[in-house]
C-alpha cells in the first residue's frame, strides 16, 4: 500500500464522480483502430471501452494505437480485439480520486472502469 503523505487532502475526499466525464465512448471488437483513432480524436478522449452483448470486455487506448502504427501495421485491418486491454480495473463512482489513484498504481493501468451506481 502506498502512503499517504503528500496526497491532496481533498483528493482523500473528494469522489470520482465529481470528476468523471458524463459521456461513455465505446466501440466494438471487431472494428478497426482507424475507426477508433476517429472517435478518440472526434470526442478529445485518451480512451474508449469495447463492449459486447454481454457489457463491456476491455479497453483501446491511444497508446495502443500508436503502439500498432509504429510497427506499420495497417490500422484499417487491425482489429480492436487484437490490442485491447482485456484485464478491466473497476471502481466505485463514490471512492475517492486518491483511493482510485492507489488502484492505478497498484494495478499499473493508466485508466479505471467505473459506473455510477443507483439505488431505488
Amino acid at each position: 500500500e502506498l502512503p499517504d503523505e503528500g496526497i491532496d487532502t481533498a483528493a482523500t475526499r473528494t469522489p470520482i464522480h465529481r470528476i468523471m466525464g458524463t459521456a461513455l465512448a465505446t466501440v466494438e471488437q471487431h472494428e478497426s483502430l482507424r475507426d477508433v483513432a476517429a472517435e478518440l480524436t472526434a470526442n478529445d478522449i485518451g480512451a474508449v471501452m469495447v463492449s459486447s452483448p454481454v457489457g463491456p470486455v476491455g479497453i483501446v487506448s491511444e497508446r495502443d494505437i500508436v503502439a500498432v502504427a509504429a510497427t506499420g501495421a495497417d490500422l484499417d485491418r487491425e482489429q480492436v480485439k487484437t490490442v485491447m486491454t482485456v484485464d478491466l480495473v473497476t471502481a466505485e463512482a463514490t471512492e475517492s480520486i486518491a483511493a482510485v489513484g492507489r488502484l492505478m498504481v497498484q494495478s499499473g493501468g493508466r485508466h479505471v472502469r467505473s459506473e455510477e451506481r443507483r439505488v431505488g
